[in-house]
Formats: C-alpha cells, sequence, structure tokens
C-alpha cells in the first residue's frame, strides 16, 4: 500500500498541512518550525498515522482530541515546547501508543490516568518541566511500560504504588526535584529494573531493607548525606549498587556547577511561564 509521510521542519515550515497529507499517511513531523499555533484537525482522516513528531517549536497549547480517531499512532513527541497544560483525555483510544515525549515544557500538573488502559505503552518523558503535581493512575494496564522519566520538576512527593503492576519496567527517573521521602517497595520484586535515581532531592532517609533476595542487582543513583536502610540479615550488600551523584562521579566544584546549571534553567522556565500567562490573560481583557 502507498503512503504518505508529511515531514516539515525549518523556520519556513508552512502551517498550511493539510494538502500534503492523505488517509494513508503514516508520519506526521513538525519541527524546529517555531511555531506557536497548531490545528491538528486535519490528522483526524489519518487512520494509519503511527508518529506525530512537533518537537522543538514554540506552542503553547494543543488539542490532541483528532488524535482520538487514530488508533495505530505509536509515538506522540511534543518535546522542546512550550506548553503550559496538556489534556491527555484523547490519548485512552490510542491504544497502540508506545511512547509518548513531553519533555522541556512548562507543565506544571499532568494527569496520566486517561493512558491507564493503554497496555502496548513503554515510555513516559516528563523531564525537565515544572511539574509539582502528577496524577498516576491507581489502576493501570502499563504490562509493557520500560521507562517513566520526571527529571528535573518541583515534586514535593509522588505515589509510586500505582506502579505496582509495572512489571517490566527499567528505569524510573526522579532526579532534581523536592521529594523528601519515597516508598520504593513497589519495586522490590521487579527483576528488570536497571536504575532508580533519586539524586538531587530532599531525602534523607531511602529505605531498603525489604529489597527481596531474588531481586537483580540495579542502580540507586543518589546523594552521599542520604541515610540508607540497609538490607536484611542474609541478603547481600550487592544486591544493589550504589552511585553517588557527589563524589564517585563529580567532584565538589562539578556538582556546584551542575546544580548551578540547573537551577537557572529552572527559574528560566518559571519566568517564560509567568511571562506567557500575563501576555495572554492581557490578550484576554
Amino acid at each position: 500500500m502507498f503512503t504518505l509521510d508529511l515531514i516539515v521542519t525549518g523556520k519556513q515550515a508552512s502551517l498550511d498541512f493539510e494538502v500534503g497529507l492523505v488517509s494513508t499517511s503514516n508520519k506526521f513531523i513538525l519541527v524546529d518550525s517555531l511555531i506557536q499555533e497548531l490545528d491538528l484537525s486535519p490528522l483526524s482522516k489519518c487512520k494509519n498515522l503511527q508518529e506525530v513528531v512537533l518537537s522543538s517549536n514554540h506552542l503553547t497549547e494543543i488539542d490532541l482530541k483528532p488524535l482520538s480517531n487514530c488508533k495505530k499512532l505509536q509515538k506522540l513527541d511534543i518535546s522542546h515546547n512550550q506548553l503550559l497544560t496538556i489534556d491527555l483525555t484523547p490519548l485512552s483510544k490510542c491504544t497502540s501508543l508506545e511512547v509518548v515525549y513531553f519533555q522541556n515544557n512548562l507543565l506544571s500538573e499532568v494527569d496520566l490516568t486517561p493512558l491507564q488502559f493503554i497496555k502496548e505503552l513503554r515510555v513516559i518523558n516528563l523531564d525537565y518541566n515544572l511539574l509539582n503535581k502528577v496524577i498516576l493512575p491507581k489502576n493501570t494496564q502499563w504490562d509493557n511500560v520500560e521507562e517513566l522519566r520526571l527529571y528535573s520538576n518541583y515534586l514535593e512527593k509522588i505515589d509510586l504504588n500505582a506502579l505496582e503492576q509495572c512489571k517490566k519496567i527499567r528505569e524510573i527517573d526522579l532526579g532534581d526535584n523536592l521529594l523528601s521521602k519515597i516508598n520504593l517497595k513497589p519495586f522490590y520484586n521487579y527483576t528488570q529494573i536497571n536504575s532508580i535515581s533519586l539524586e538531587r532531592n530532599k531525602l534523607k532517609e531511602i529505605d531498603l531493607s525489604s529489597l527481596d533476595k531474588k531481586q537483580h542487582s540495579y542502580v540507586l543513583c543518589t546523594d552521599p548525606n542520604v541515610k540508607l536502610k540497609r538490607f536484611d540479615k542474609g541478603t547481600k550488600m550487592d544486591k544493589a549498587k550504589i552511585v553517588y551523584s557527589k563524589g564517585e562521579y563529580y567532584s565538589e566544584e562539578q556538582e556546584r556547577v551542575i546544580n548551578q546549571f540547573l537551577n537557572s534553567e529552572k527559574e528560566e522556565k518559571r519566568l517564560q511561564r509567568d511571562y506567557i500567562l500575563n501576555k495572554t490573560s492581557k490578550k484576554l481583557n
């Protein structure tokens, strides 16, 4: 079957892409185009659409409703934009969805509940936003989820019990947040997990005492000042390799520079969000 993939890049990209789309299109890629608004309505006729990439633009909002007709959609990438909010409800019908990339935006809250019954979902990336709240669905069918990435946000708490059925999860990144406590028990019996990153938080203690004796080794990235509640007697200490963000990889000066950079990025994002919100409110008034 003949298919047409519409790929538009660069600053001169046309916003009127409807003429280039046909019902058999598999991909729609619009990147590095500096667009601030985009109507996805023409995509509703693309029943065979598998990939939508809108990264590296200036989108502050996006209506995903047209994608609800794209039952074969596997990849959605809206990373490196200026999204202030996002409603994932239309994606609940995209049962083939495997990866969602929302990193490097200005999101302060995300509800992942609409994705709870998508069995094919493998990767959720929300790194480098301004998130102070992430709603994880209590009952999921995430049998294939491998990565949950929330690095460099403003999370003060997160309930990981929602991931208790994600037996294939390999990587959880919660580094550079404001977490003061964490419950890792939902992952103690997982055999495929490779890395749990918790560095650059406000954690004082991490409880590893219930680590299953049959648990495969994994890497726990944390800070050297965090007290680790060790494993049960008879459990080998090498069940988890502890990697510190300071000392083993970075000198104190390197760590200071990294923290300064991360903090300045967050502040820049916060100011950017405030600017966009003020500009929007002035337009409404």
